[in-house]
């Protein structure tokens, strides 16, 4: 499976990243069956691009070499021991609640050959990937355009989805920053732009570490905000997050 253009790739399941690595993939020129799971997602897909077809799920299986399933864990099991796989087929999972070794089972006699995390970004391309187990193919597939981190475990896996929480929190702080200057000025939308453009190239050059030193003027902006956060446990609150998510039992430790 050396070029991957002459290879058909399958997606079972249509959600949002599921329809996000879609469009990068139909982007490149790849033939792409999707499941019916969501009608509406996966009609959209087909209309938008001409290598997308869409089928349900045994069919995208019986034409794909190369499976995506994205799932719901509480029905995956379900789902998948009612279909046909074949052994010569390459599964990656985007399911990170489920193990390699329990898929394989359920995907028999196909393996599983890595847990796949991307992200929303990746329909536009840019975006990390998070990958645990073999990740050659991944490699060939998006290394052109994203960036592919490897993990060595589970554990690792479980760590990185936790940090990578705090995308939702960061979006949160630019909205309400955005917000706060609307209305001193009219003009949300055109702080938003600023705010999105000033940490993007911000953070391209520098470590966040880097970062933090950079802005730490004395009597600054920048230092009297983070230190007003930090006096008001901005610190402990990303930490217990974290924890909460990583380890309840650790909550608030």
């Amino acid at each position: 499976m050396e070029d991957t253009a002459h290879h058909h790739i399958g997606l079972i399941g249509t959600g949002v990243i599921g329809s996000a690595v879609i469009t990068n993939l139909a982007k490149n020129g790849h033939h792409i069956l999707v499941s019916r799971r969501n009608e509406e997602t996966s009609t959209r897909l087909a209309k938008d691009f001409d290598h997308v077809r869409v089928g349900e799920n045994q069919d995208v299986i019986n034409h794909s070499d190369i499976l995506f399933i994205a799932l719901p864990g509480d029905i995956s099991e379900h789902v998948l021991t009612g279909l046909r796989f074949r052994s010569n087929q390459v599964i990656f999972s985007m399911m990170a609640d489920i193990d390699l070794a329990t898929l394989s089972a359920w995907v028999s006699p196909a393996k599983a050959t890595a847990i796949v995390i991307p992200f929303p970004q990746i329909a536009q391309g840019g975006s990390p990937i998070l990958t645990l187990g073999d990740q050659t193919l991944i490699e060939r597939l998006f290394g052109a355009t994203e960036t592919i981190i490897s993990l060595d475990t589970p554990q690792e896996l479980h760590a990185f989805l936790s940090v990578q929480a705090i995308l939702s929190p960061a979006a949160v702080l630019i909205s309400q920053a955005a917000t706060w200057a609307g209305e001193k000025t009219g003009q949300r939308d055109k702080a938003e732009a600023f705010l999105r453009s000033l940490i993007a190239s911000s953070l391209s050059g520098l470590s966040s570490d880097e970062l933090i030193t950079a802005l730490n003027t004395p009597g600054g902006y920048n230092q009297r905000l983070r230190q007003h956060f930090e006096n008001n446990g901005f610190q402990d609150l990303i930490k217990n997050g974290l924890n909460a998510l990583h380890d309840p039992q650790k909550e608030g430790e």
